[in-house]
């Protein structure tokens, strides 16, 4: 969560960033791009859930393996990835950085700007960061592609109002 005195100095800042008449995407990638189904059906999961699954994997070196049976050369509905466009939009997805860059490579997105954060809420936090720092613009409209949207929907009207613009939320 922002505190108000972090909102403030983030406000001085992007009143110094010109708008533009152009869109940003940021999506999610475990079960908005890419279906997790088969991982959760599959035995490498069995009942561990999340920063225990992490260290499950990890201890285990199951990265590569779990990234080989299930991502590589796999296709997957494409409707939001083929909009994706390089340097500019974004994959903001949450877990261990290591296993999701490897499942986006393996399904060969690696070409789109990618953050990696620890959970859900940190993504508000990353997105007004990748604003500032990357993009150095503010978008005409933000469209957010998410499977667990509750984070952006709480912080909507603060996103909105901080930068002036429309959030969409899918």
């Amino acid at each position: 969560m922002l505190t108000d005195l972090q909102v403030k100095e983030y406000q001085n800042i992007i009143k110094k960033l010109n708008k533009k008449n152009i869109d940003l995407i940021i999506t999610d990638f475990d079960d908005t791009i890419f279906s997790t189904k088969e991982l959760i059906e599959k035995d490498y999961r069995k009942w561990r859930r999340w920063q225990e699954w992490n260290e499950y994997m990890k201890n285990n070196n199951l990265f590569d393996i779990v990234v080989n049976d299930l991502y590589k050369n796999k296709s997957y509905p494409d409707i939001i990835s083929k909009k994706l466009r390089p340097n500019h939009d974004l994959i903001l997805t949450a877990w261990n950085e290591e296993f999701q860059l490897k499942k986006i490579k393996a399904i060969n997105l690696d070409y789109i700007n990618i953050r990696v954060v620890d959970s859900g809420e940190d993504k508000i936090l990353e997105t007004i960061k990748y604003i500032i720092n990357i993009l150095q613009f503010i978008p005409n409209k933000i469209t957010v592609y998410e499977d667990r949207p509750e984070f952006f929907v709480k912080n909507k009207r603060l996103l909105e109002k901080l930068f002036w613009t429309t959030f969409q939320i899918i």
